[in-house]
């Protein structure tokens, strides 16, 4: 039982080895023997554990560490959260997303060096994010979800982008558009902001399916009776 609980937790540490690694230094320090040297273990743990350098940032991409869970984001019972309207579902969302990324300094970190810097190590960690991102949208717009607009994603993306973009900024203490990101009243505003969009595609939403149900209405009146 006690070589189960050192293997895990000596896999723990090479996992956060490699946080500590790619936001301090880049991708381009990043190798094995980098790696091995910051977890304090042997090469070799990394080679019999991960079996390389590839499978170990696969693994840590898919880490809670490195990136928040459905359950986290969600911030409660699934049950609970399906009950929400469309709005409040997007607002917890995206507010808890910014928690979520507060809490990860080197998530932040990591995707600021992603920036300029664009190799098979980047593109790993982003094929593991884009299964998460993909499973939030979804959560996103809930259980009794119809095509809103032609571009829900592209909507998603570019809020998930813009507020990737803020927090790297306020973490580089770098003012936005005149914003002091270091301010709540600042990101209280941003709330402010989210809100009356989410409002809007809730209300788009609504127009969408009553007009849907009204043809569906229709349609079974103009049938001739059998």
């Amino acid at each position: 039982m006690s070589q189960i609980k050192n293997k895990e937790q000596t896999k723990v540490k090479i996992l956060s080895a490699v946080g500590e690694v790619l936001a301090e230094e880049g991708y381009q320090a990043l190798g094995v023997n980098r790696i091995a040297k910051q977890a304090g273990v042997a090469k070799t743990l990394i080679y019999r554990y991960f079996g390389g350098l590839e499978g170990l940032i696969q693994a840590y991409g898919e880490t809670d560490s490195f990136w928040p869970s459905v359950e986290e984001i969600r911030g409660m019972p699934e049950a609970e959260f399906k009950a929400l309207t469309l709005r409040e579902r997007c607002r917890t969302i995206f507010k808890n997303f910014r928690i979520a990324l507060k809490n990860r300094p080197h998530t932040v970190a990591i995707y600021a060096w992603e920036m300029v810097e664009n190799n098979e190590i980047t593109k790993s960690l982003i094929a593991s994010r884009t299964r998460s991102s993909l499973n939030l949208v979804r959560e996103m717009m809930g259980q009794d979800h119809i095509e809103m607009t032609d571009y829900d994603h592209e909507i998603t993306a570019m809020l998930g982008a813009a507020l990737l973009h803020l927090t790297i900024r306020e973490s580089l203490d770098s003012p936005f558009a005149g914003l002091d990101l270091k301010e709540q009243a600042t990101w209280d505003r941003f709330d402010g902001a989210l809100e009356t969009l989410f409002s809007a595609i809730e209300a788009l939403y609504k127009s969408k399916k009553e007009s849907k149900s009204k043809k569906e209405n229709t349609l079974k009146k103009s049938k001739p009776a059998e």
